[in-house]
């Protein structure tokens, strides 16, 4: 089942660094944002390669939240919660149930780090469960 595989695997988080040339940071994304996969990019992403949703690509940010809790909750914790939300707010997005879909999910969380500086985003993305080039947004593509 993916959601267990979704919530056993380490999700990509957001480190506190300065912006670089080759991206965008991911303090700068938002909804309806389409980026690449970096395969130099380790566990901890400050930055993404950006494109425009009309070309082929990896990635697109489908939802954005903020944490509230006061203090930085463990790092499983945070990708629990995560998980959680992301997976509630897909349908509404694509057009179709997560189990159903051949997309799949990975969220964008804060470290303790990055906690410590203000930061409570988290960024829920989706992905081609195939690994598959996107082209177009997947708002409401109903796959």
């Amino acid at each position: 089942m993916r959601l267990r595989a979704l919530l056993a695997i380490t999700s990509l988080v957001v480190a506190v660094a300065a912006c670089g040339d080759d991206g965008t940071s991911v303090f700068d994304l938002g909804v309806g944002d389409c980026f690449d996969d970096d395969p130099n990019s380790g566990d901890a992403v400050t930055e993404v390669p950006t494109v425009d949703c009309a070309t082929p690509h990896d990635n697109e940010i489908y939802f954005e939240f903020s944490m509230t809790d006061a203090a930085f909750p463990r790092r499983e914790a945070t990708t629990q919660a995560a998980a959680e939300r992301c997976i509630a707010e897909f349908q509404g997005f694509v057009g179709k149930s997560y189990p159903e879909s051949d997309l799949d999910i990975f969220p964008i969380t804060p470290t303790a780090e990055s906690w410590e500086q203000g930061d409570r985003v988290v960024y829920c993305v989706l992905y081609a469960l195939d690994l598959s080039k996107l082209t177009g947004s997947m708002r409401g593509a109903n796959r």
